[in-house]
């Protein structure tokens, strides 16, 4: 994914509308080919009712806010 940050108000407030579009912004810088387990490498997932990706073969839990400034 090639960075393309907003320039000013504006343009964050338009690209980052709501919660749902700024969790779609982390999962593109995370996993920019598609979910890719890191444990097991399998690419097909379950969402929680956490908001974190479990993945179907090994059921180890992702999360794209992990290791950012949103962590926690």
């Amino acid at each position: 994914m090639i960075e393309d940050f907003p320039n000013n108000e504006v343009e964050f407030d338009r690209r980052f509308h709501s919660e749902e579009a700024c969790l779609d912004y982390l999962l593109q810088l995370r996993w920019p080919d598609g979910f890719k387990c890191t444990r097991c490498g399998h690419d097909k997932y379950w969402m929680s009712s956490r908001g974190l990706y479990l993945c179907r073969h090994c059921e180890h839990h992702h999360s794209v806010t992990a290791g950012t400034i949103f962590h926690g």
